[in-house]
């Protein structure tokens, strides 16, 4: 076999590893990826992250193709700051990641706690503004 083949044969695998990647991502998974990378510096429940995944991805807040097309780039993801600088695909891909890490934080226990970033945060529940005394910057009166 040539080298040149060689080469062109990884080459052609190169599509078919990513259609593939494509095809069988899970939003949850996703989800989870972006939590862990951008709170990295707090302790969070490994299952509240699981879970607020599973419920998030549920709700479709964010569509499956953008989901799916970080899910393309995650071997990049993890390891650059993507969400750096000022073009047009940073600025959506920090949207996101905002959208995602602050769905995460107001129904958890971190703001409850006083924004404490030594505790371990904990998952209670997606936030619902429908639901009375939802706000977790509430304090009781004293």
């Amino acid at each position: 076999m040539k080298r040149r083949t060689v080469v062109l044969l990884g080459l052609g695998l190169i599509p078919v590893a990513a259609t593939w990647r494509f095809a069988t991502a899970k939003d949850e998974e996703i989800i989870e990826m972006v939590v862990r990378r951008k709170l990295d510096y707090l302790r969070l429940e490994p299952e509240g992250v699981r879970q607020f995944a599973r419920e998030f991805a549920a709700r479709h807040v964010i569509t499956k193709r953008k989901l799916r097309l970080l899910a393309e780039i995650s071997p990049i993801y993890r390891r650059w700051p993507l969400s750096l600088g000022g073009n047009a695909i940073a600025s959506a891909l920090r949207h996101g990641e905002d959208r995602i890490t602050g769905n995460y934080l107001m129904g958890s226990d971190f703001f409850i706690n006083g924004a404490d970033e030594s505790r371990e945060v904990k998952f209670l529940g997606l936030l619902d503004f429908r639901r009375a005394c939802a706000n977790p910057f509430a304090r009781p009166p004293v």
